[in-house]
């Protein structure tokens, strides 16, 4: 189940939870306990659910009109089917309660499983930027998915 959320304490404690902080941030984020969530209209915390058990969250924000960029925090408990699940499902609800057209998200080389997650989702490569994230001191590339509402 996905729902949006404004409980801010529960956003900040899944997004930083030592099993997902690092995955999410660069060099130049703020520590964990300096993050704050985003509190504007754009920003969508979609908390993911199974019953009442939270999964974790994604954080969907509008990069203009009609395309919206994914970011995933999903937590261990939702690792395997529960977390392929929380994905379809939160594309669906995108697409069903946002004026989104195309979701998308980058994925640094780091991370393959992320890379393995979006594409399980259904999401598509549509290219790479090169040494465009900052991760251990090192310029990393990112790989750019996405699916648009049709495809859904």
């Amino acid at each position: 189940m996905i729902e949006r959320t404004t409980d801010w304490e529960l956003i900040k404690q899944i997004v930083t939870d030592p099993s997902v902080y690092p995955k999410v941030t660069d060099d130049k984020s703020p520590s964990a306990e300096n993050w704050e969530p985003v509190r504007q209209d754009y920003m969508h915390y979609l908390l993911a659910k199974d019953g009442e058990e939270v999964l974790g969250l994604f954080a969907v924000i509008a990069d203009n009109a009609v395309t919206y960029r994914v970011h995933t925090c999903l937590l261990p408990n939702s690792y395997g089917p529960k977390a392929a699940t929380a994905a379809k499902e939160l594309i669906a609800w995108v697409f069903a309660n946002l004026d989104c057209r195309r979701l998308v998200t980058e994925v640094p080389q780091f991370n393959r499983l992320a890379l393995k997650f979006s594409r399980n989702a259904g999401m598509k490569e549509f290219g790479f930027n090169p040494d465009s994230y900052l991760r251990n001191g090192k310029l990393q590339g990112v790989t750019l998915l996405g699916i648009s509402r049709e495809a859904a």
